[in-house]
């Protein structure tokens, strides 16, 4: 086989070739790094033991610490609590919570000391932007 003029060498034609290759190969690793990240997102969990404390007559205040260990930060939005036991709800608002973030909420109740008295702990979910978590209360009895 005789070369003719405008054919590639053999050389020249393995350095192009090797070249596309490491394209090929740059492309599909910044697709992996790039695109197939974990989506970043928050994250809570409950720091220390929940309370319910009595407030007035028949009121009590469910109070709750959280952490967000994710990696986005969760904004400000209302906090729902729902008590299961008695079948009622409140709302609190919390504010902007950076990754790493800790806040105190806090829940008053009008009604209901009278059935959880009685109760050592009472469990409840607490509904966020996040998610939900189950929560356990530890109820303090006034001495």
């Amino acid at each position: 086989m005789k070369a003719r003029r405008g054919d590639l060498s053999g050389p020249v034609l393995a350095i192009l070739v090797t070249l596309v290759l490491l394209a090929i190969g740059a492309a599909i690793i910044a697709y992996f790094v790039l695109l197939g990240a974990a989506p970043q997102q928050g994250v809570i969990v409950v720091v220390g033991q929940p309370t319910i404390v009595k407030s007035e007559e028949e009121g009590f205040v469910a109070s709750v610490t959280i952490k967000n260990v994710g990696t986005a930060t969760i904004p400000s939005s209302d906090v729902t609590l729902r008590i299961g036991l008695l079948g009622t709800e409140e709302t609190a608002t919390m504010d902007d919570l950076s990754p790493g973030g800790t806040t105190t909420l806090s829940f008053s109740f009008n009604s209901g000391w009278s059935t959880i008295e009685t109760k050592e702990t009472v469990s409840g979910a607490l509904i966020t932007q996040a998610g939900t978590l189950e929560v356990v209360f530890k109820v303090i009895k006034s001495s």
